[in-house]
């Protein structure tokens, strides 16, 4: 294994836990927009899409 592999497999492996805090991050939005109406739940579930979009961008360039 040359070091550009183990730079590569360093990077997949960040990018890899990033996503999982990132689909943590979109699950707790979407449970705090449960409790709540009006503005801030529609707030809270936009965000939690683009963090569940981001989740699965880096999920797949960890691949």
């Amino acid at each position: 294994m040359g070091v550009t592999d183990f730079l590569r497999q360093a990077r997949a492996a960040r990018q890899a836990e990033r996503a999982g805090r990132l689909r943590a991050e979109a699950s707790n939005c979407l449970a705090i927009a449960v409790g709540k109406r009006g503005d801030n739940a529609a707030a809270l579930i936009d965000e939690a899409a683009r963090l569940a979009q981001r989740a699965r961008e880096l999920a797949r360039a960890a691949e």
